[in-house]
């Protein structure tokens, strides 16, 4: 049974960061493996791919949504919050 939490700690963010190098070397060979292979009339499907945008349709509205939500937990942990130091603040001052 999982306890309810009053502060949500956030997740720290990750990123699928791949550092690039620039060999010249790789990219001559490249360069010379593709224009034989265009003299020989070979295409490679890689050449024909075309980018692809990874944004969905509704992602946007979906964000804004989800955005919404947390706020709405917190106005309601901030409210329960607020009831329960004014209930300790009337038992300290009036008993």
């Amino acid at each position: 049974m999982a306890i309810p939490r009053f502060f949500k700690i956030p997740r720290h963010k990750t990123f699928n960061y791949q550092p690039i190098f620039y060999d010249p070397d790789k990219d001559d060979r490249k360069a010379r493996i593709k224009e034989i292979k265009r003299e020989m009339g070979i295409v490679e499907e890689s050449d024909d791919k075309t980018y692809k945008p990874t944004i969905q349709r509704g992602a946007m509205r979906n964000y804004f949504h989800k955005t919404e939500k947390v706020r709405r937990q917190s106005n309601l942990r901030l409210v329960i919050i607020i009831v329960i130091l004014l209930f300790v603040a009337y038992l300290i001052l009036f008993k």
